[in-house]
């Protein structure tokens, strides 16, 4: 069970460093990423928990592409 925790902790940390440079601000990241942790804080069966930790990785990788494409966009923008 400590290995799944410091996989949650892990994800959580990852998720606050890519929430810095988040659209809507950092705060409003950090409350909606934080509400959404505590929400499962009390799952206590591994494979629930492996979910949620699924879960929490699709959403750093939809983030990841939100960043890319912003990216991509301005890029665009600037050299046509």
């Amino acid at each position: 069970m400590t290995t799944l925790r410091h996989q949650v902790l892990n994800i959580y940390k990852e998720l606050l460093y890519l929430g810095k440079t988040y659209p809507l601000g950092y705060t409003y990241f950090r409350t909606r990423c934080h509400k959404a942790f505590s929400k499962n804080a009390g799952l206590t069966e591994e494979k629930d928990v492996k979910m949620a930790i699924a879960r929490a990785e699709f959403v750093k990788k939809e983030i990841e592409a939100l960043y890319y494409l912003k990216k991509y966009r301005a890029m665009r923008e600037r050299y046509g």
